[in-house]
């Protein structure tokens, strides 16, 4: 997944990620992760009698330790944004942060998307 490769090499404040899903057996509440994972696809660019391209979106979740952080929540997702933007992926949705009510961490839920052409 090109989209998990690009947040990875440029979210050194998180301590680990998943793709698609989370392994419940290594979360720790005390450790700031990301989570992403396909949301939809819907096809694009119609042309002769046909589709030419699909759009893909991707959840992007952020969960931030309980424990007291070092950087600034808006800081890194705003980095992190820009950078998606620049390697082609459109910011979408960002939903705002809330608490997990079974961990307590808070959480951001950011959509992206990219279009791929199918010829």
């Amino acid at each position: 997944m090109d989209a998990y490769k690009v947040i990875k090499a440029n979210s050194t404040f998180a301590d680990t990620m998943y793709a698609k899903k989370l392994d419940q057996t290594k979360i720790k509440p005390n450790q700031t992760f990301i989570l992403v994972r396909d949301s939809t696809q819907e096809l694009s660019s119609f042309g002769s009698d046909t589709f030419v391209g699909m759009n893909y979106a991707f959840q992007v979740q952020i969960f931030y330790s309980t424990n007291p952080v070092t950087f600034d929540y808006d800081e890194v997702e705003i980095k992190l944004m820009k950078v998606l933007e620049s390697n082609g992926y459109r910011i979408q949705t960002v939903r705002g942060r809330m608490q997990d009510p079974d961990s307590f961490q808070d959480f951001q839920t950011i959509i992206i998307s990219k279009e791929k052409e199918t010829i």
